[in-house]
């Protein structure tokens, strides 16, 4: 499938991975999947409370919509950088898809509507590779491609 890291770099291997990683054959979803899940749900209706309950002390979120790739750090960072930056402007995330690639990361296929400094709507397709540790969102990073998320989540340590 395109898209698809190579069988080397998945938990299954081969086709195998490739019925692994269908919702229809694979039986239940990684947890990763019902975290990811959870988590967007949570920040569309933007929770904060819930919201905070779900990252971890460590987490850190690299901001699609910052132009210099602003790092967020920990749970009072990124819980102020919600309930003020975002919500005093349009600000959407929108997962559709969603791939595990394991119990603690999944790329997550979607759209990111927001509107920008100059008062510009954008409607943007965003892949975002997330990590979870403990039950919690770890890390979140934006990237250009499901490839280049996967990889991403391939070399991760943590």
């Amino acid at each position: 499938m395109v898209g698809d890291p190579p069988a080397a770099a998945t938990p299954h291997g081969g086709y195998s991975d490739l019925i692994a990683r269908d919702p229809e054959t694979r039986g239940e979803a990684f947890e990763s999947e019902r975290l990811a899940r959870r988590y967007f749900a949570v920040v569309a209706q933007r929770e904060l409370g819930r919201l905070h309950d779900l990252l971890h002390p460590d987490v850190e979120i690299v901001l699609k919509t910052s132009p210099t790739g602003e790092v967020l750090r920990g749970r009072k960072d990124v819980v102020a950088y919600v309930g003020g930056e975002v919500a005093g402007r349009f600000h959407e995330a929108h997962a559709d898809v969603f791939r595990p690639f394991d119990d603690e990361r999944i790329v997550v296929e979607g759209r990111m509507r927001w509107m920008d400094d100059e008062r510009v709507l954008r409607d943007d397709p965003v892949v975002w590779a997330l990590e979870f540790r403990d039950g919690l969102l770890r890390r979140s990073t934006p990237a250009v491609t499901v490839l280049e998320a996967e990889t991403l989540l391939a070399v991760s340590t943590g």
